[in-house]
């Protein structure tokens, strides 16, 4: 995802303060919740003045943005390298959807992070039409690129021709996503039986 709001792109000069700001953004939403996001608060925690903050984001829906913004880059990013890392003659489809999945689960602290982050977003966003704009935009391209994917998985034989990939698309994601949020409230000693889950509920709608 590219916005200009996006620090150190390659499109746009390195901006050290504002990587500062927004990583201070996600440290304290993840930390207190949406409401503990102040520009005073965010201010302290990358070490500047309120005013360095405020001349870079004009509103605090506009930091809250690009926070979330950088959060959803970094999944993305790391997904990407996941589907990379094997092509699809070597990996199995199936199993590449299942490895894509692990990378938005809260399984280490940066991850857990950034579920936190987006939770914490899509609470706010459900009664802020301000904010809502972003989560379904997201929402909508990745269920797009999904079902485009799992189309050309059914064009090509692995998926059978009776299911209907979007409706496949919204099914994979929900599974997906509850998941990542179920992980949050729940011990890590239960990790692994959440694991064997997903992946069964993973094969089972990905029927070949």
């Amino acid at each position: 995802m590219k916005d200009d709001t996006s620090y150190g792109s390659p499109d746009r000069p390195e901006d050290p303060l504002g990587a500062a700001i927004l990583e201070a953004v996600a440290t304290v939403l993840a930390r207190e919740g949406f409401e503990g996001v102040t520009i005073r608060r965010v201010a302290t925690e990358a070490g500047c003045s309120a005013g360095a903050v405020q001349k870079r984001f004009a509103t605090r829906s506009h930091l809250l943005r690009s926070a979330l913004e950088v959060v959803v880059d970094s999944a993305w990013r790391r997904i990407a390298a996941t589907e990379a890392s094997g092509p699809a003659d070597v990996t199995p489809w199936v199993e590449r959807h299942y490895l894509a999945a692990l990378e938005t689960l809260p399984l280490d602290p940066e991850r857990r992070r950034e579920g936190l982050v987006w939770t914490s977003y899509l609470l706010r966003a459900a009664i802020d039409d301000t904010l809502s704009d972003l989560p379904r935009e997201l929402d909508g391209a990745t269920r797009q690129g999904v079902a485009s994917e799992l189309a050309d998985a059914q064009a090509s034989g692995a998926l059978r021709s009776e299911v209907d990939p979007r409706l496949l698309a919204d099914a994979l994601l929900a599974l997906i996503d509850g998941m990542a949020i179920r992980m949050l409230y729940t011990p890590e000693s239960e990790y692994e039986a959440l694991l064997d889950a997903l992946a069964a509920g993973i094969e089972a709608l990905l029927p070949t």
